[in-house]
C-alpha cells in the first residue's frame, strides 16, 4: 500500500462560475479624423484608417516666421527708435538656415560633415582674429563688425508675408490627402472626392528621411513611399510627425513590412 495524499474534492460551483464569466468584447477601431493630417492623435490605438498628406516646403520656414515676428515685437516694445544688432543677427541667421534647407539635402553622413566644417570654420575665424592672421583675421574682423539691423516695420512686414504663405500652405493638406485603409490606399482631392485608389494587396509602405534638418523641423517627419510590385506609385513628401504616424500605420496594415531609410 502506498501512502498517497487524498486531494480534496473540488467544488463544482467555482468552475461553473469561472466558465460562465463572459469574455470582454474586442474594442472597435477608433474612427479617424481628417484633422489627423496635421497631428496623429492616439497613434497607439487601433484605427480604421490613417489620413496622411504631403505638405508644401513653406512649413520648414516656421523658424524664420517666429524669428521675424518675435524680433519685431521685441523691438516695437523696446526703446523707441533703437534697432538691435543682436535681433538682426538672430533673424538673419534663421532666414539663412531656412534657405540652406531648401538648397541642400543632407543625409546623416553629409549632416555630420557639414556640422564639422562649420565648427572648424568658426574656430578658424576666431583663432585667426586672435592671432592676427592676414586673410582669416580680416574676414573675422569684417564679419564681427557687421551691424545687421532691421526696422520694426521690416521685421513685421517680412514676418506677416511668411505668415500669409504659411497659412495658405497648411490649408492644402486638408484638401489633398491620402487615406490609408486596410484594403486600399485612396487619394482624395476635395471637393471632387476620390482621385486614385491603390489596392492594399501587393503594396508596401516605407518611410524615407532624405534630409536630417527636415526631419528635425517637422518633428520626426519624412517621406512616405507607397510601392506596388516594386514600382513606386505614390510619394507623400514633407509629412510632419511621420515617425509617430508609422505606429498607427503599422497597426493598421499588420503584416505590411515598414522600412526606415
Amino acid at each position: 500500500m502506498t501512502d498517497t495524499p487524498n486531494e480534496p474534492a473540488s467544488s463544482p460551483e467555482p468552475q461553473a462560475a469561472a466558465s460562465s464569466t463572459p469574455s470582454k468584447p474586442k474594442k472597435d477601431p477608433r474612427k479617424e479624423s481628417i484633422w489627423e493630417v496635421y497631428y496623429p492623435f492616439n497613434a497607439n490605438e487601433d484605427k480604421d484608417a490613417v489620413p496622411v498628406a504631403s505638405f508644401p516646403m513653406i512649413i520648414y520656414f516656421w523658424p524664420s516666421l517666429v524669428a521675424f515676428l518675435t524680433c519685431g515685437l521685441i523691438q516695437m516694445f523696446g526703446e523707441a527708435g533703437v534697432q538691435s544688432v543682436t535681433l538682426g543677427w538672430w533673424a538673419t541667421a534663421a532666414l539663412a538656415f531656412n534657405l540652406m534647407i531648401i538648397v541642400t539635402d543632407l543625409d546623416q553622413k553629409k549632416f555630420i560633415i557639414v556640422a564639422l566644417l562649420l565648427v572648424m570654420g568658426g574656430l578658424g575665424l576666431y583663432i585667426g582674429r586672435l592671432k592676427g592672421w592676414a586673410v582669416i583675421g580680416d574676414v573675422g574682423h569684417w564679419i564681427a563688425g557687421l551691424q545687421i539691423s532691421y526696422s520694426t516695420h521690416a521685421y513685421l512686414a517680412i514676418g506677416l508675408v511668411l505668415l500669409f504663405f504659411f497659412c495658405i500652405g497648411i490649408t492644402q493638406p486638408r484638401l489633398n490627402y491620402w487615406r490609408l485603409e486596410p484594403n486600399e490606399f485612396v487619394h482624395y482631392i476635395q471637393p471632387w472626392g476620390r482621385d486614385q485608389s491603390v489596392p492594399r494587396l501587393g503594396s508596401t509602405v516605407s518611410r524615407e528621411v532624405p534630409d536630417v534638418l527636415e526631419l528635425i523641423l517637422t518633428f520626426g517627419g519624412g517621406t512616405l513611399v507607397i510601392k506596388r510590385e516594386g514600382q513606386v506609385v505614390a510619394r507623400i513628401e514633407h509629412v510632419p510627425f511621420l515617425g509617430k504616424r508609422m505606429k498607427s500605420i503599422e497597426r493598421l496594415l499588420g503584416v505590411t513590412r515598414v522600412r526606415n531609410t
